[in-house]
């Protein structure tokens, strides 16, 4: 964490395609995210992102301590390498897919996700890998909507579904219910009942008779 924090780094969203994004940024710059046709984060030294944020463009800073996903993080590799090294990871059942590779796993699981903290998430290469290779149902695990909104951006009215299953201001049972039922309907959960077989839940109490 000390290595990744060290200097004066930032990160920042650009309303704009990824080509526009590259005119833009100096050599000091990086893109950090690729998350939709319009939208695309750059990461670097303060001083470049604000001169970049007077150059026209929709530009938001992001509320991080470094400018991750960048050069600039590297020394945090080396250390988060060694603590990864430490996990024993399975190799996986089905394809997943790496944002800085937009690809599947393959080889060395820890040194991959080391490398990470300083390599672009290439989301939208990704989710385009995901489509060719046959996936048309995307489900958001985690808080907001955010990722469901991009999926949307990217595929446009090509066929598919996105879902999440967490929504602000919603309790946490209404959108996780509502997100399964799609997956039903989808025909991609056929067994309900095993989404729930550790959960015990008691008889009510018998009504006492002799209540008056």
């Amino acid at each position: 964490r000390d290595a990744a924090a060290s200097g004066s780094g930032a990160m920042c969203a650009l309303a704009c395609s990824i080509e526009r994004a590259r005119e833009l940024i100096g050599e000091s710059l990086a893109i950090a995210n690729h998350n939709a046709p319009e939208q695309v984060v750059v990461s670097g030294p303060l001083d470049a992102i604000v001169a970049l944020e007077t150059q026209g463009v929709a530009a938001k800073r992001l509320p991080v301590a470094a400018a991750f996903h960048s050069a600039q993080v590297e020394p945090a590799c080396t250390p988060f390498g060694e603590f990864l090294a430490g996990i024993d990871f399975a190799a996986p059942r089905v394809p997943v897919y790496a944002n800085a590779h937009a690809a599947p796993y393959a080889g060395d699981v820890g040194a991959i996700l080391a490398q990470q903290i300083a390599q672009p998430v290439r989301f939208v290469e990704t989710i385009e890998a995901m489509y060719a290779a046959g996936a048309r149902s995307f489900v958001e695990v985690g808080p907001g909507t955010v990722l469901r909104g991009l999926v949307g951006a990217i595929l446009g009215t090509r066929e598919h579904r996105a879902i999440a299953l967490d929504r602000k201001g919603k309790s946490d049972l209404e959108p996780l219910f509502a997100g399964i039922a799609q997956l039903v309907a989808a025909g991609h959960v056929t067994k309900v009942s095993a989404l729930f077989a550790d959960v015990r839940v008691d008889a009510p109490r018998a009504a006492n008779k002799h209540a008056i």
